[in-house]
């Protein structure tokens, strides 16, 4: 790897590779399907593994990254997030000229403006309505709220295609009895919610949730039809510390620049290349080398002092990544790595 100029993102190719296995064999002889999130990543070609691997369509965040999609010929397509103005409508209205492009709702007037954008593009927009099952973010509450917003988007003339309620506070909860019936209670707010919205005459094909977090739990339930996981492919510290069981994949390859003394040392690595909002990362195959601090350009490294280890100036290390979704929108590629040696470059789309 010493051609990799540093800071550089790096996965391990066999770690991400048993991690896209291991979520393909859960999901296989499921009721409930795979719809992964490619905001973790942003590689069209890893969602494209993950699509040739089972998952029957792709999860999104934000217009863009449903836009890089369909470019890339990705035919379903869920934005599990509102959207709101005419500007976006629009756009959306386009996309779905070209696409299975599904937008989450929550209130009447981005419906409005859906509808009006597939009038105006002569396209069919299609939606689910958004449930709050516990997160506090967006959605609608379960039950008659859920049914008005159906009813209301099907009036417009907007193609209801059924609910989602993401359970994002619970998944890095670490899994128990009570974290799992949580997931449970989440799930029975959104299948109960889909009887009522079926018994009015309307139709419910999708329902989605979950995440890496909750993905077994939630792809369990009865009446789930998918399940939105992102982290689970490149692995991040901060769901291996809550017992995930994926491999950790994702590193930032960095090298020292200065030391002082024998427990002091810096490296090229700050919050310009990696995530640090929610913990800081540890150093990949040192344990007597723990990260201290992170600058902008800078991460300030400490070496224990009863550690043999004796770090040099050009050096390189790297460092697990903590938080994956945050560090992945730094970079424009990703390096792929296999036994050490450099195997492929993936670009990031922005």
């Amino acid at each position: 790897m010493h051609q990799i100029t540093t800071p550089a993102l790096l996965v391990d190719l066999d770690a991400m590779e048993f991690n896209l296995q291991r979520m393909a064999e859960f999901f296989a002889d499921k009721h409930a399907k795979l719809r992964p999130h490619f905001k973790n990543h942003k590689i069209p070609l890893f969602a494209w593994k993950q699509l040739r691997a089972g998952a029957i369509g792709v999860t999104c965040a934000t217009m863009r990254e449903a836009e890089i999609l369909v470019h890339h010929g990705i035919g379903s397509i869920l934005i599990a997030n509102e959207i709101a103005g005419e500007t976006k409508a629009e756009h959306l209205a386009e996309l779905s000229r070209h696409a299975s492009v599904i937008v989450a709702i929550d209130n009447c007037n981005s419906a409005k403006d859906l509808a009006r954008a597939q009038r105006n593009r002569k396209a069919q927009i299609e939606v689910v309505v958004d449930i709050d099952i516990g997160l506090g973010r967006c959605g609608v509450r379960a039950g008659d709220q859920a049914l008005h917003l159906a009813r209301f988007a099907v009036r417009e003339g907007l193609k209801f295609r059924g609910l989602m309620g993401y359970d994002g506070h619970l998944q890095v909860v670490r899994q128990s009895t009570d974290r799992d019936d949580l997931v449970r209670a989440g799930g029975k707010s959104l299948v109960d919610s889909a009887s009522l919205i079926e018994n009015a005459g309307i139709p419910v094909s999708i329902i989605s949730t979950g995440g890496t977090g909750t993905y077994d739990v939630s792809g369990e339930y009865p009446g789930i039809t998918e399940v939105q996981p992102g982290s689970y492919l490149l692995m991040d510290t901060l769901y291996l510390d809550r017992g995930a069981s994926f491999q950790r994949s994702l590193s930032v390859l960095t090298t020292v620049i200065s030391t002082r003394g024998a427990q002091h040392a810096v490296v090229d690595c700050g919050v310009k290349a990696m995530s640090g909002e929610r913990g800081l990362s540890t150093v990949k195959d040192l344990p007597g080398v723990r990260l201290k601090a992170l600058n902008a350009e800078h991460g300030l490294l400490e070496i224990q002092t009863d550690s043999t280890i004796a770090l040099t100036v050009g050096q390189k290390l790297e460092l697990w990544v903590h938080y994956s979704d945050a560090t992945v929108n730094l970079h424009s590629s990703l390096y792929g790595v296999r036994h050490g040696q450099l195997e492929e470059v993936f670009r990031i789309e922005h």
